[in-house]
């Protein structure tokens, strides 16, 4: 049964939307209720902080900010509503005053445990957001299985020079352990515009258990500064040309190296909606492996081959409601490769929707984001690849659906998982895969 890319990927977006109309109807009446409730009754202090959850949860930070500004003209001494105003400052971006009305909820000492671990979650990060330098760190680490490790195909069947034959080793599955981190660098160069350096880290490891030459490393990196460009149409508008580059290994092999440029152009359609356009080039250089012959059937089986890769794409998110949005990408690269049979066009679209949720205990400060996403890729070869099969050009069709959980305990530790089916459908036997994968471990962010 041939599958719809579109219809996969656009399902995960409809069912989000779907329920946001009601959703919304609901929370307009229960807004309006509350409103004239505490019109009338200012001194009802458990009406007007109903009423800011239910403006917090439809994104009308302002309206939550002016009831709690009233309340506390008439007692300056309620340190519930110094917090939560604190935390409405921050979704504004008013980092200082909202750190200021946290500190000051905080000292007055008369909250609660829960409470007081809310501010403690969070106002860590706000106060950084002061700071001029800024570094996030973030690690993962944990187990994960997998029901094809070594990604052979999935009827064992291979095509030699157009022939097929049947594989004697099977798919296999497999555990690994894995080590990630990621790291970011913020530097404001000063002024009011936000103008700033930006810079991310990724580290990545595996050590597969039965398989180790599918174990892989990889570290990546991306800087360059983003200028703001100032009274436009859009909240905000910047530009962030950037350099980025990447060093891979396979086994105990130096696998994949890569190099360049790019640059992007983000707008802030509004304080809920933002579209990031951009382009990349990198130069890519492909461990050939071990040459039969004079050929390389490593390099020229692989889908990445030694050449360069230019990629238009556009990224963009939508925030549904306070705790619902939806993230995508489109992207179009095109690569050209030393060997011409390797020579690719490849799209690419991702969706994922973030559901921020209650944790189950009151003293777990930060909300759990469960997130489903999908992916299809289509990737098609100019020619075809004699060692493979000469008469055919490959063509391949993937889809990816998975599970994301985030689940913080602390404003330092917390745990995350992630359950993933993977199918590749293509016209060439060898790489017709399914693979399924789980991974569960503990996080550390600092």
């Amino acid at each position: 049964m041939k599958r719809n890319p579109l219809k996969a990927l656009g399902g995960l977006l409809v069912a989000a939307a779907l329920c946001a109309p009601a959703m919304a109807q609901d929370m307009r009446a229960a807004r309006d209720q509350l409103a004239a409730r505490i019109q009338a009754h200012p001194e009802d202090y458990e009406a007007t902080y109903r009423f800011v959850v239910v403006t917090t949860e439809m994104r009308d930070y302002e309206a939550g900010v002016g009831a709690l500004e009233r309340l506390l003209m008439f007692n300056p001494q309620l340190s519930r509503a110094r917090k939560e105003l604190g935390f409405l400052y921050a979704r504004l971006g008013a980092w200082e005053v909202a750190a200021q009305h946290l500190k000051a909820a905080k000292a007055a000492g008369d909250l609660d445990a829960v409470q007081t671990a809310q501010i403690d979650a969070q106002l860590p990060d706000i106060e950084k957001r002061t700071q001029i330098s800024r570094i996030s760190v973030r690690m993962h680490v944990g187990l994960r299985g997998q029901s094809n490790a070594n990604y052979f195909p999935a009827n064992n069947l291979f095509q030699v020079g157009g022939v097929g034959l049947a594989s004697a080793a099977p798919q296999k599955a497999d555990l690994n352990s894995f080590q990630l981190i990621q790291a970011s660098h913020e530097y404001e160069f000063g002024g009011q515009r936000g103008d700033r350096l930006e810079t991310k880290l990724t580290g990545y490891a595996t050590q597969q258990f039965n398989l180790p030459q599918y174990s892989v490393m990889l570290f990546s990196a991306t800087t360059g500064p983003r200028f703001f460009i100032p009274q436009t149409l859009f909240n905000n508008l910047s530009v962030r040309p950037y350099l980025t580059g990447a060093v891979s290994m396979l086994g105990s092999n130096n696998y994949l190296n890569t190099g360049g440029a790019g640059a992007s152009v983000r707008a802030d359609v509004n304080p809920d909606f933002w579209l990031e356009p951009g382009a990349e080039w990198r130069g890519l250089w492909v461990d050939p492996g071990r040459s039969i012959f004079g050929v390389s059937p490593y390099a020229t089986l692989s889908t990445l081959a030694t050449g360069d890769v230019v990629t238009g794409y556009v990224s963009g998110s939508y925030r549904v409601l306070d705790g619902v949005r939806l993230d995508g990408r489109v992207a179009y690269s095109r690569a050209t490769a030393g060997y011409a049979a390797q020579s690719s066009d490849q799209v690419d679209v991702q969706a994922m929707a973030r559901f921020e949720v209650s944790p189950p205990h009151p003293m777990i400060a930060q909300r759990w984001t469960i997130a489903p996403y999908a992916r299809f890729t289509n990737l098609a070869f100019d020619k075809a690849n004699p060692l493979v099969n000469p008469f055919v050009a490959r063509h391949d069709a993937a889809w990816t659906y998975g599970l994301m959980l985030d689940a913080p305990v602390t404003q330092t530790f917390g745990f995350a998982g992630n359950l993933e089916f993977l199918r590749n459908d293509s016209n060439i036997p060898n790489f017709k895969m399914h693979n399924v994968a789980v991974s569960f471990g503990p996080t550390a962010r600092f």
